[in-house]
């Protein structure tokens, strides 16, 4: 399946958005890909990884990865920053690979 660009930059800007409406928590990858899926965005895993990585080179969100306590692996937790929020907030100039909706004006 081929991903545009607008695609791309849509899908990062839902995990912002989802991100922001859970800080101060975490979430784990499939949590993530599973709130993406509801909302209508489908999103396979790797993929999702890929996204992630982007968004933490830019300083937007974090990644820990830890042991679970009844399992044999690892899983990746990811939280945004405060940079992240800034950006949402419209404190910082856009980034053109994100898409984030324009907020309605407050009176």
């Amino acid at each position: 399946m081929s991903t545009t660009l607008r695609h791309k930059e849509l899908l990062r800007g839902k995990i912002m958005f989802y991100l922001n409406l859970i800080y101060p928590q975490t979430a784990t990858l499939p949590l993530l890909q599973a709130e993406l899926d509801y909302f209508g965005y489908p999103v396979p895993l790797d993929e999702l990884h890929f996204h992630v990585a982007y968004l933490a080179e830019k300083g937007l969100v974090e990644t820990e990865v830890a042991r679970g306590a009844h399992t044999h692996g690892s899983m990746t937790l990811v939280k945004i920053t405060a940079h992240g929020i800034d950006l949402l907030d419209g404190r910082l100039p856009p980034d053109e690979g994100i898409y984030l909706e324009p907020k309605a004006k407050e009176a």
